[in-house]
């Protein structure tokens, strides 16, 4: 009964065609693609720099690219992925709709960094975001502007002009 034995041809066949794969997969195209990672931790308003971050290589598809150069929107953890939420340009710490009010920072603040403006004649609290501290040197208290909600902004741009406003930074 020879006719029932199956034909070895089927198992060649498929031999091949898992050489072929394998083969495929070690010489075919490469299909990871480099990508940043903080070394360090990085501010918001820090720009994204070969000094602070390290190329890994990643799936190509995994991860939308991501540009150095560019200035991070919130912190990025050491370790983390620079993702293309993080980043943006220099006025991007700003979030859309909110104005910008000329005060005086105090000393240690970031662009970015999250504030609480006290208005010292009513005592209303409004919360901001730093949009340029106004000086380099981090010790130093100087003149910069927060972003602040829409409906908000005349009440603390009036208390500002009147030197009734107080700029509060959290410390942790």
């Amino acid at each position: 009964m020879l006719w029932f034995e199956p034909l070895p041809w089927g198992r060649w066949a498929l031999v091949v065609l898992v050489a072929a794969v394998a083969l495929y997969i070690e010489l075919g195209p490469d299909s990871t693609v480099d990508h940043p990672f903080a070394t360090v931790s990085i501010a918001a308003g820090d720009v994204i720099e070969e000094s602070n971050t390290e190329m890994r290589p990643l799936p190509a598809d995994l991860l939308e690219p991501v540009e150095l150069g560019v200035i991070a929107r919130g912190p990025i953890e050491r370790g983390d992925p620079v993702l293309v939420t993080d980043v943006g340009e220099s006025e991007s710490v700003v979030p859309l709709g909110w104005w910008v009010v000329g005060v005086t920072i105090p000393e240690g603040a970031r662009a970015g960094d999250r504030v609480r403006l006290v208005l010292l004649d009513t005592g209303v609290e409004v919360e901001g975001v730093v949009a340029h501290p106004g000086s380099e040197d981090p010790f130093d208290a100087a003149d910069g502007g927060v972003a602040v909600p829409s409906e908000a902004s005349a009440d603390v741009a009036l208390a500002a002009a009147d030197a009734r406003l107080a700029v509060l930074i959290s410390t942790g």
